[in-house]
């Protein structure tokens, strides 16, 4: 009998050890759950809060962007500038005033040699009553010698960095003959992008009177032209060194003309990626460019800064202001 009422005791004190452990085994995974579940909403509280400063700044920035007040009291004579994500022009100045677009002409006469030639690696000659005729006319070059084999490839960075003009002289007479007729293909694609007050005489950006543009048109041209992947690479590369040639056995380095007086170019929170440079006596100090501040890309053109390749190199320093005014607009 006794037996009995112990084995009765002993089963009651293990039912209520074992419905408090369950109990207290519930108790702290209920915290635990609970403490999860608080520490989860806290947690999305904070993620939600983040997302709304990080859309807070987002906005801040964009109205910064496209609101930026530019001062447009600089060096060149005509200016635009443009943001190309928001597609807005931020700033202009006489930008469908008539200018001489001096070697930015190149920028059409790469583009369309891309076009048009898609093997990048075939030789052409670099034609030799053209280019000795273009050396007594004094233009840029970049160094192939007249009557010798260069890859397009290499013609196209020797057009772009050194502003070589023996190079578009080989590439127009490839692709239209002579260059009158490439300049003809030239205008043809002006007026296909809606170049409206531009018409070009030749592929070296040589003075002519005939030979104009407005630095809007250059900037449609170069926006468009950069959406080729291969024209992007060439004008966003400071240096390039060739293949071996007749003359120099180590190859030819070439280095963009927009570094000839500074060494380094200053962006306040970002950076100028490439440009093309021009200059004759009537059209000044030109130049097109491209520059990425606060992660974002612009276009600048600007013309006519008074000046030669003996001066201050006054459209570049005219890029780091106005490049560096956007910066400064957007970090405070």
């Amino acid at each position: 009998m006794k037996k009995e009422q112990r084995k009765k005791q002993l089963k009651r004190k293990l039912f209520i050890v074992c419905t408090c452990s369950l109990a207290g085994f519930a108790a702290i995974f209920g915290c635990v759950f609970l403490k999860r579940e608080y520490d989860q909403r806290q947690e999305e509280k904070l993620r939600i809060e983040r997302e709304e400063e990080r859309k807070e700044e987002e906005k801040r920035k964009l109205d910064a962007r496209l609101n930026v007040k530019i001062d447009m009291n600089i060096y060149s004579k005509a200016a635009i500038v443009k943001d190309l994500k928001n597609q807005k022009v931020l700033a202009s100045k006489s930008p469908e005033e008539r200018i001489y677009p001096a070697s930015m002409t190149k920028i059409m006469t790469a583009l369309l040699a891309i076009e048009e030639l898609e093997d990048l690696d075939k030789s052409i000659v670099i034609p030799v009553d053209e280019v000795l005729d273009l050396y007594e006319r004094g233009a840029s070059m970049a160094g192939f010698e007249p009557g010798e084999s260069v890859s397009v490839r290499e013609l196209l960075y020797g057009l772009m960095l050194p502003s070589g003009a023996d190079c578009c002289m080989a590439l127009a007479c490839e692709i239209a003959g002579d260059e009158a007729g490439f300049a003809q293909r030239m205008n043809e694609k002006a007026k296909e992008l809606g170049m409206k007050n531009t018409n070009f005489v030749n592929a070296t950006g040589l003075h002519d009177e005939n030979h104009y543009s407005t630095v809007q048109d250059i900037l449609v041209l170069l926006e468009y032209a950069l959406k080729n992947e291969t024209f992007y690479q060439i004008f966003t590369t400071r240096s390039y060194t060739t293949a071996p040639t007749q003359k120099y056995p180590e190859g030819i380095t070439f280095e963009s003309t927009m570094y000839e007086k500074k060494d380094s170019l200053e962006v306040t929170d970002g950076e100028i990626l490439g440009g093309k440079t021009g200059f004759t006596s009537a059209a000044g100090l030109c130049l097109a460019s491209l520059a990425e501040v606060e992660g974002q890309k612009y276009i600048l053109v600007t013309a006519g800064a008074e000046g030669n390749h003996d001066t201050e190199p006054f459209h570049v320093l005219d890029a780091e202001n106005i490049y560096s005014q956007i910066g400064a607009a957007i970090e405070e």
